[in-house]
């Protein structure tokens, strides 16, 4: 089993060029953890048109925002009106999530999870998920701004 996954966001970046890195780093399965799988600013990041694209360059697409999003509807899921990820991290829609996310690692399919947030550091890819993986022994490779990985060294 491999137990590496990368995390990509797509911040301003054309969807040529993001296609581009998830093919540099071989990406099979793109898991989108947004909330709300659409973008005001791109039409290209709206999850039937990122499908499309993705499936043009035989990457498949998968779409976890209601299980792994940063914003969920719970409202059991905030103190004080703002999200508290340990509060998330304990519900049943985030372990099924991760349970998920965790099945097709073990079939040897290298992902990346994906976010409108290009800087892992100031997104819930990082902060949510991912320590939540590496907590479990999981390598995280964070696809940063320029392209370039960053293990967890934040």
């Amino acid at each position: 089993m491999s137990s590496e996954i990368y995390t990509i966001g797509y911040g301003n970046r054309s969807i040529q060029a993001f296609i581009q890195l998830l093919q540099k780093y071989e990406i099979q399965i793109l898991i989108d953890v947004r909330t709300n799988p659409f973008s005001r600013f791109n039409p290209d990041f709206r999850s039937k048109k990122l499908e499309l694209h993705l499936i043009n360059h035989n990457i498949r697409y998968l779409f976890l925002g209601y299980e792994l999003g940063g914003k969920p509807s719970d409202l059991d899921c905030y103190t004080n009106n703002e999200v508290d990820y340990q509060k998330i991290q304990s519900k049943e829609f985030f372990t099924d999530g991760i349970e998920q996310v965790v099945n097709i690692n073990q079939n040897e399919l290298k992902i990346a999870l994906m976010c409108a947030e290009q800087s892992p550091a100031h997104c819930h890819r990082k902060v949510l998920i991912g320590d939540y993986l590496q907590a479990k022994n999981f390598n995280i490779r964070h696809i940063d701004k320029d392209g370039t990985i960053l293990n967890e060294l934040f």
